[in-house]
């Protein structure tokens, strides 16, 4: 994460948290809730919250030009 600009930061959490909540709505203890009221839109969070976990990795802060 400390790779990661503040835009890709944001992008990773709303990811892992909509992929965390589809994810044990679907296999885990959580039946429902308020937030995935059906199995259909479970899938669905799964799907997105990959994708923005892989589209945040798109995000880092530039390279400084200094050779260590």
């Amino acid at each position: 994460m400390k790779i990661h600009n503040s835009f890709g930061k944001v992008i990773f959490w709303i990811g892992f948290v909509l992929f965390a909540s589809g994810f044990l709505s679907r296999f885990g203890p959580l039946d429902y809730n308020l937030f995935v009221p059906n199995q259909t839109l479970a899938f669905l969070y799964i799907g997105i919250g990959i994708a923005f976990l892989l589209s945040s990795n798109f995000f880092k802060k530039p390279r400084s030009s200094k050779n260590y």
